[in-house]
């Protein structure tokens, strides 16, 4: 999905998912776009900057169901083949100084328990939001910084009758060692533009209409559509087999009229089946109806 010069994809498998019914705002800072999610499927969101500057900082900040997921700066490559254009992804988030938790898209955790009825729910649940900001680098080197911890990353349990249990949600995988988790402390300086991809399982993206209907199997041939075209006859002492191939050919040809005879005569035949005669009453006669 596109915004002027910046463009997000969310991958799975490598493969970037289709996006469906991609909606742009009216003073072109925001889109918005229905992706297909899976399940127990791990996502990367990959950002382009295809107008990067040395001098201009733009940072991609990443959220999921409303959690924010970090940002990443994109500034131009300098020794890269395009020197203007920026590339940057985020596949996982970072839990503590030196481990990381995988972004997958996971069946929602219900419950009939009625005290989850009325719980809080992000009203970004079901997105993945990318934001652009204009941003300056603070002074200082980069240093780790304070984590808020595993909890913040658990799965959100949802009442089965809430409005929000829509068969999946953002969930963090296995936790896992990633060497020391640096930051750069930057400054906001102003929101260029928001890209929000809205997932859905994609059954249900096709029951509503925004994704098309899955592809129809085609029948497949019965013997009596097949027709055998193969010349496998064998050739006599003198190797004039020309007659024998006529004549299989003679046949073929027959039963292709054969078949043309019978689709012909089908129709009258149910016709034939489904006449009905017109009944005969005579004056006076009582016709009981119940």
């Amino acid at each position: 999905m596109h915004l002027g010069h910046f463009s997000a994809s969310v991958y799975v498998d490598g493969a970037k998912l289709s996006e469906y019914a991609v909606e742009l705002s009216a003073d072109g800072t925001q889109a918005t776009c229905w992706i297909p999610s899976e399940d127990d499927k791990k996502f990367c969101v990959k950002l382009i900057n295809s107008e990067a500057r040395s001098d201009y900082d733009v940072s991609g900040n990443i959220s999921a169901d409303g959690i924010n997921c970090g940002g990443k700066t994109l500034r131009p490559e300098r020794h890269g083949r395009f020197p203007s254009v920026s590339l940057a992804s985020r596949d996982s988030v970072a839990v503590s100084a030196n481990t990381r938790r995988p972004l997958t898209f996971s069946k929602q955790a219900l419950t009939d328990d009625d005290a989850y009825l009325n719980a809080a729910i992000s009203p970004d649940l079901g997105t993945i939001k990318v934001e652009f900001v204009h941003v300056r680098r603070k002074l200082g080197r980069t240093s780790s910084k304070r984590w808020a911890g595993p909890k913040r990353f658990e799965p959100q349990i949802f009442h089965e009758r809430s409005k929000k249990a829509m068969g999946h949600s953002v969930q963090f995988g296995q936790e896992f060692n990633s060497g020391l988790n640096k930051h750069r402390p930057t400054e906001f300086l102003e929101k260029l533009g928001t890209l929000t991809f809205k997932y859905r399982p994609i059954e249900l993206l096709r029951a509503e209409g925004i994704a098309p209907p899955a592809p129809k199997r085609q029948r497949a041939a019965t013997p009596e559509d097949v027709l055998d075209l193969t010349m496998d006859v064998a050739t006599d002492e003198d190797g004039d087999d020309d007659e024998a191939k006529i004549r299989k050919l003679e046949a073929q040809l027959g039963a292709l009229k054969n078949k043309k005879r019978r689709v012909k005569c089908e129709p009258h035949e149910v016709k034939k089946e489904i006449k009905s005669e017109r009944p005969i009453f005579k004056s006076g006669e009582v016709i009981d109806l119940t």
